[in-house]
């Protein structure tokens, strides 16, 4: 090739554990170049090699189709007098350096992942953990930089075969994602047993694992008990939130008089139902971040036939959907025009209430599955906590914190490395704004023009600096800065409980040698 040339790039931005190196070596195949790409930390660089007109269509391809979750922030281009001459190309053994990090967070569940979780002639089908390059856990699995999965918590499932193929295959839409599992090799869920459940001996809950431990969960949230759930970034508290008793109990056991519950929701048909919502809601609420969402509720406007639409779904008058696909798990649906179903004690006195949809599979599970059960389309799931203290985030703390007052524990062995809770957000005048700032957008880096600092430095010194501000005593969150970026951690809690301290400094630490 008398008219070879070898360029480097170096992509900035949100580059780790959004599918970039997959996405780079495909661009690469069209693009008809040789060459590498490497997972830095800061960056991905990547060695291009061809002809001008080669690489120009590779540059193309790599600025106008990035990944669907990658944010690229700057691409730097050297051209170098490269020697060596590559016969293909390909990814190779990520390596760290120094430099501006971007870390992603933990992504919703994605529509294909979400259309392969209810097809039966799938292999992840009904898998509580299926993920992909485009979603799944991120920021809370990570142990190190940079992101492979021998750095996170998913180190103690190595893939079976056909898990390892699909990991190694360009085609696949599993091609080097990190967390990918199935039913044979990823994590289990079960059950554990709770001191309400275990004073039960017709109710021993201790040996449930899989199947069995998700059908018990939502059977006990159907004959209204309180059910601790782990998530990506904790453990949830989840009940029936139609059913006055269960979340009127909810708040008893868990000391919360008045405080609004966060309401998960099949879907969006049952959001349009209780809720007002716009177009500009509808798109951060069915986002990949899935945040809670603070809206206006419809009013009642008949609750007679409301309160004989609940009573003929207690009663089990309306019966599932009987049709194929994903629909087969529909529950008992009520019309848009019935009016609310929710508790009044869900949100006492609120003119809003906080909404969000599933976003991991077991979330979807727990509204849909193949055990015949109907479940309510509305959950409460609110942080899996005792007043005070942090967000549960393994068995121990689970045991220890919430135990007294769950009817059951549905919990999963995929370790939890950094808690996140759920991000809170309002609209205001028109706009978004944030209440709480976590799971799904920490944490990213809030970046700030140098003329801007608050402090003083001169410009050669700027990316040498960083600062660590603890924040506020009442819902905490820290921030640390290196040169002009501003990473925000997840939200942490209030300080006034020793242990709320004890998790700020075990996040504090992990996050400083993340950074």
């Amino acid at each position: 090739m008398t008219n070879r040339m070898t360029v480097r790039f170096r992509v900035y931005g949100i580059v780790q554990g959004v599918g970039f190196r997959p996405t780079v070596d495909r661009h690469a195949a069209v693009a008809g170049i040789s060459g590498s790409v490497c997972n830095k930390g800061p960056y991905v660089e990547i060695i291009a090699q061809g002809d001008p007109g080669r690489i120009s269509s590779f540059r193309t391809l790599l600025q106008e189709q990035p990944p669907k979750r990658a944010a690229i922030l700057k691409i730097d281009e050297k051209p170098l007098e490269e020697t060596t001459v590559y016969d293909d190309f390909r990814i190779v053994v990520s390596e760290k350096t120094d430099g501006e990090i971007y870390i992603s967070p933990d992504i919703a569940i994605c529509d294909e992942c979400a259309q392969e979780l209810y097809d039966p002639g799938n292999r992840r089908y009904l898998h509580p953990f299926i993920n992909c390059t485009c979603c799944g856990p991120r920021l809370t699995i990570l142990d190190l930089l940079p992101y492979d999965r021998e750095r996170t918590s998913m180190k103690m499932f190595p893939m079976c075969r056909t898990c390892a193929e699909e990991y190694h295959n360009p085609a696949s839409r599993r091609y080097d994602a990190q967390p990918v599992c199935c039913n044979d090799c990823g994590p289990q869920v079960y059950l554990l047993p709770s001191k309400k459940s275990t004073g039960n001996r017709n109710n021993s809950t201790d040996t449930l694992r899989g199947r069995d431990a998700i059908t018990a969960a939502r059977r006990a949230i159907l004959d209204g008990g309180i059910v601790a759930v782990k998530g990506i970034g904790g453990f949830h508290l989840c009940c029936d939130a139609t059913d006055e008793e269960a979340v009127h109990s909810l708040r008893l056991r868990k000391r919360r008089p008045a405080k609004p519950f966060a309401v998960m929701m099949r879907d969006e048909k049952t959001v349009l139902r209780e809720c007002l919502l716009n177009e500009e809601q509808r798109q951060i609420l069915t986002g990949h971040q899935k945040p809670i969402l603070l809206l206006d509720r419809k009013t009642d406007s008949d609750k007679e036939e409301k309160a004989g639409i609940k009573a003929e779904i207690k009663a089990g008058f309306i019966e599932r959907k009987a049709v194929s696909g994903a629909d087969i798990f529909d529950s008992a649906s009520a019309d848009d025009t019935v009016g609310s179903l929710l508790a009044p004690s869900v949100a006492p006195g609120n003119p809003k209430v906080g909404i969000m949809l599933p976003y991991t599979p077991l979330h979807m599970l727990l509204f849909r599955y193949d055990d015949g059960l109907s479940m309510p389309d509305c959950l409460i799931m609110t942080s899996g906590n005792v007043s005070g203290a942090p967000i549960c985030r393994d068995d121990a703390d689970v045991l220890a914190e919430l135990s007294d007052f769950c009817d059951c524990i549905l919990s999963h062995d995929r370790l939890i490395r950094i808690r996140a809770d759920d991000t809170v957000m309002d609209f205001h005048r028109g706009h978004p704004y944030m209440i709480r700032r976590s799971r799904g957008y920490a944490p990213l880096p809030v970046l700030m023009s140098e003329e801007k600092l608050f402090f003083e430095k001169k410009k050669a010194d700027a990316g040498k600096t960083s600062i660590l501000a603890i924040g506020g005593e009442l819902k905490n969150t820290f921030c640390i800065t290196s040169g002009n970026l501003f990473y925000l951690s997840p939200y942490v809690g209030d300080l006034e409980d020793l242990r709320t301290v004890r998790a700020l400094e075990e996040t504090v630490a992990r996050m400083e040698n993340l950074l």
